[in-house]
């Protein structure tokens, strides 16, 4: 068992393979939204994926998009919009769009978090929200070198995941510059990617020491064959009943 601290509390216990519900348990509800990592919590998940943005005046969110209008009842840049004004904005659920530290709240205690930091701005407030509440388990990734290493100045105690495209040289040399922990293959987009997870992958994650988690997968099939690897931290589901029958058997 690998063991990291943050403030003084501990961070991570390792497991066998994780289920991660990607957004929540967001095929059955709106992503992000409270209901999403409520029901989430309900089917099982070992942790929650969440997106983390900021507001105007720099208060971090739960939300993935930059702009307001898919999800929301808002328009526009989110950046343009003061925390005390997206108070009045909905999701399209009707829930208010959560602040990252009454998703932090809420969870405490009932499954830790993974948090997919958007953008350099989150960087500081996320930080202070996951101090202020001590945190545990914490995880945060980004797809972003600077946003890694600006989280591994300002808390170098935080385990941080880099999410990658591809897995050859130049991503694990990314992860191992960014001081990474995990390496997150992003590979949904595939139409078999489970092929791709060779033992020659694994062991050049091992070799840089890096943990692997996979993309969000919800094909049954696939996840069968991600159930028989043994070198794999965790996988992101938006269905995680799902994934825990058929990865838990």
């Amino acid at each position: 068992m690998s063991l990291f601290l943050l403030f003084g509390v501990p961070l991570l216990r390792f497991k066998v393979m994780e289920i991660i519900a990607h957004r929540g348990a967001s095929a059955y509800a709106l992503e992000n939204s409270r209901e999403a990592l409520e029901l989430a919590v309900q089917m099982g998940a070992d942790r929650i994926e969440v997106d983390v943005r900021v507001t105007r005046d720099r208060v971090p969110i739960v939300l993935h998009d930059s702009m307001l209008d898919r999800v929301t009842t808002g328009h526009g840049r989110l950046a343009d919009v003061t925390f005390s004004k997206l108070a009045k904005i909905r999701l399209k659920n009707g829930e208010p769009i959560l602040p990252l530290a009454e998703a932090v709240a809420m969870l405490e205690g009932k499954c830790p978090l993974y948090l997919d930091l958007k953008e350099r701005r989150a960087v500081e407030p996320t930080i202070k929200v996951i101090r202020d509440v001590k945190a545990e388990e914490v995880i945060i990734g980004a797809s972003s070198l600077e946003i890694l290493k600006s989280i591994h100045l300002l808390a170098p105690k935080v385990p941080v995941s880099l999410l990658v495209r591809t897995l050859g040289k130049e991503a694990i040399e990314a992860a191992q510059y960014a001081k990474a922990a995990f390496i997150h293959l992003c590979w949904e987009k595939y139409p078999n990617p489970a092929s791709l997870l060779t033992s020659e992958l694994f062991n050049r994650a091992r070799a840089a020491g890096l943990k692997v988690i996979l993309w969000h997968e919800e094909r049954a099939e696939v996840l069968r064959e991600i159930a028989r690897l043994k070198d794999v931290f965790g996988v992101c589901t938006n269905a995680p009943d799902l994934a825990r029958r058929i990865l838990l058997g």
